[in-house]
């Protein structure tokens, strides 16, 4: 913290050179606010966090916010709580916003009869300076006791969803705490970078194959380049797997942190014409060896063009590569399609022979979005279908698997799943409501059996043995892989929030939840019914349906 404090007193002292190379939020209900007017432009809105100076290029986001949510407040009280940031420092070439971040809520959970809460208090902290660079921070500190199926899956991967490392409070409930940062430089007309520690996500709906912030935030390198009607953007990131060095009895005493892992990442969007886009994925997972004789940095994955798989064949490389394609098409009456491809591993031959071999390891998302529909302005709906084969995103060497902080990095079910979901918002004024419907079904983990049946992938596809000599089943076999093997679960889920935006600046609202999901497998049962009521600033996506 300290470090980063002194950063940005360098940055306010030194540099004198008006920006926004920040970004837009993640968050999927505060997006609903812009999402109609960069959908009907020639913006590429796929990889996200949108930065804020290419989106204005052609919509003024501070403009739409404004005029949605315009008051006539006069007095300094009212105007800081009702619509704007706390703190505002602005001059001839800089402009800084300051708010806190609050969650207090209360409620409860109805099958155990526990009662839950969260109490999340940070800050965040956003500036512009001169017309090159832009900074970012946020940091929330957190306590709460979740419903029933959270709490399992907390205990059992160590990890809040998508907030970090799970600490033990007051034994019902945990602490954690989530912070996140980074700097924009915007050194020509074509050209955006940021460094810093957050998340990413692309695609166009509600959930990503490719790379979704559903995991924890990661520091990473971002590089967006953009000319004609093209937009190319290079991603370095580093993963950590927290529970490597404990599961298989290393001593890392000498390690720094976690064990870690590296992501290299290409995508290229494309506007085929006014109504047509499409993106073009690559990513690979690589880690560092330092034992001697073995490959250390690989400063191959650096190069910010060159297509992986070719590099992969003349490297004779072991590392984990993805290929993937997202596309987007707009529709008449204010709507759009979208969808997506993931290849993990795939062969053609194998395809046509219909022998269901394991590694025909790929996913696929369709689906549809509408604003003002049927008519009635703000209400949006949605409606999407996510399908994941066995074994894919994960590796027959499970530390170069597709996820990071003990949570996948694309879809919080991991593979072997289908899912359909439909989502219903609507805005009035300033009343919000949002209803949710998820219906899943995946093949999970038979308990007793340490066979991969595709789903976990932090599971080896193959037998392999670790450093501590712990041998991985792998999987049942190398075809007949059929969908769904293993532990047959269903999961229904519905959700329903009714909240009334206090101010807007930070999307601070009053909220009503109640969510009843129901998980039904071969040798288990789960049924959960909960509410909550409360104060929060909703900034982030928090990915409990699942």
């Amino acid at each position: 913290m300290i470090r980063r404090c002194l950063f940005f007193v360098f940055v306010f002292v030194f540099i004198q050179i008006n920006a926004q190379h920040t970004n837009l939020t993640l968050s999927h209900d505060v997006n609903l606010i812009y999402e109609q007017e960069i959908n009907a432009s020639e913006i590429h809105s796929s990889f996200r966090p949108l930065i804020k100076s290419t989106v204005n290029r052609e919509v003024n986001t501070d403009s739409l916010h404004l005029l949605e949510f315009s008051n006539k407040w006069t007095k300094w009280h009212k105007r800081k709580l009702f619509s704007e940031h706390l703190i505002i420092i602005k001059g001839e070439d800089y402009k800084v916003t300051a708010s806190p971040i609050i969650h207090f809520s209360k409620g409860k959970e109805m099958e155990s009869e526990a009662n839950t809460f969260t109490n999340t208090r940070g800050f965040v902290i956003e500036g512009d300076i001169g017309k090159t660079v832009s900074f970012y921070s946020s940091f929330t500190e957190n306590q709460a006791i979740f419903p029933n199926y959270l709490d399992a899956n907390i205990k059992h991967t160590k990890v809040i969803p998508g907030q970090g490392y799970a600490r033990e409070f007051k034994e019902t409930g945990f602490d954690y705490a989530m912070a996140s940062g980074y700097v924009g430089i915007k050194p020509s007309k074509h050209f955006v970078v940021q460094f810093g520690h957050g998340k990413h996500f692309i695609g166009d709906g509600y959930r990503s194959l490719l790379l979704s912030d559903n995991a924890f935030n990661y520091p990473f390198l971002r590089i967006q380049t953009s000319f004609w009607k093209l937009q190319y953007t290079n991603l370095y990131a580093e993963m950590q797997d927290i529970n490597y060095f404990e599961n298989n009895g290393i001593d890392n005493y000498d390690q720094m942190g976690y064990a870690k892992k590296y992501i290299s990442s290409h995508y290229l969007s494309t506007n085929v014409n006014s109504k047509l886009t499409i993106g073009i994925f690559e990513s690979v997972i690589w880690r560092v060896n330092y034992a001697p004789g073995a490959k250390g940095f690989d400063v191959n994955y650096l190069n910010p063009i060159a297509l992986f798989r070719p590099l992969e064949y003349s490297i004779n490389s072991p590392d984990n590569a993805l290929v993937g394609i997202n596309a987007k098409y707009k529709l008449p009456l204010k709507s759009y399609f979208y969808g997506q491809l993931v290849l993990d591993e795939f062969s053609l031959n194998e395809m046509k022979s219909g022998n269901d071999w394991y590694g025909s390891k790929y996913g696929y998302q369709l689906g549809a979005k509408m604003y003002d529909a049927i008519g009635l302005e703000n209400l949006t709906l949605q409606a999407e279908y996510n399908l994941v084969r066995p074994y894919t995103y994960a590796h027959h060497d499970p530390r170069q698997n597709y996820a990071h902080y003990n949570q996948p990095l694309a879809h919080p079910l991991g593979a072997n799943f289908s899912e359909k979901l439909f989502i219903i918002n609507y805005r009035k004024d300033r009343w919000v409501a949002r209803a949710q419907i998820m219906m899943a079904k995946y093949g999970d983990k038979i308990k007793g059996d340490p066979t991969s049946y595709g789903k976990d992938i932090y599971m080896s596809t193959g037998e392999f043995e670790e450093p501590s000599g712990f041998i991985h089943a792998g999987r049942p076999s190398d075809f007949g892989i059929a969908m769904y093997q293993g532990n047959l679960t269903k999961i229904n889920y519905l959700q329903l929030n009714i909240g009334y935006l206090i101010n807007p600046s930070i999307n601070f609202k009053i909220d009503f939840s109640i969510v009843k999901r129901d998980l039904v497998s071969e040798s288990d049962e789960v049924n959960t019914m909960f509410y909550s009521i409360g104060l929060k600033t909703d900034l982030f996506n928090h990915y409990y349906d699942f």
